[in-house]
């Protein structure tokens, strides 16, 4: 009883509940949803193909079963990104000719440049 009654003075006093923790901020790799939206404007890094495009997370910043950093996507197609996902980052860009690093560093410039813009 003490306690539903200490619950609603601090309620009516201070207007937020006594027993609930604040918030902690965010922790882990950087997300922007407008970032991979963007990504998946463009065609298929690997293919070409321009539909359905995803935001592949290529970065290795991740850690603890937590994706990557969304800085560090690229668009891939559908059946690229699972074919990403099966055989593995190293196989991938041998076989398909492609170096994920040097195109997340193009995408980042390009998009601090039009944000900037």
């Amino acid at each position: 009883m003490l306690r539903s009654g200490l619950a609603w003075l601090t309620r009516s006093v201070l207007g937020r509940n006594p027993l609930r923790r604040p918030r902690r901020s965010r922790r882990g790799p950087p997300r922007d949803p407008e970032y991979r939206a963007w990504i998946r404007s463009f065609p298929c890094c690997s293919c070409g193909v321009a539909w359905p495009v995803e935001a592949a997370h290529t970065g290795s910043d991740g850690g603890m079963r937590q994706k990557a950093s969304d800085y560090s996507c690229v668009p891939l197609c559908v059946l690229c990104h699972a074919e990403y996902h099966r055989i593995g980052k190293p196989d991938f860009e041998r076989w398909h000719a492609v170096k994920f690093e040097v195109l997340v560093v193009e995408f980042n410039e390009q998009w601090a440049e039009e944000r900037a813009a």
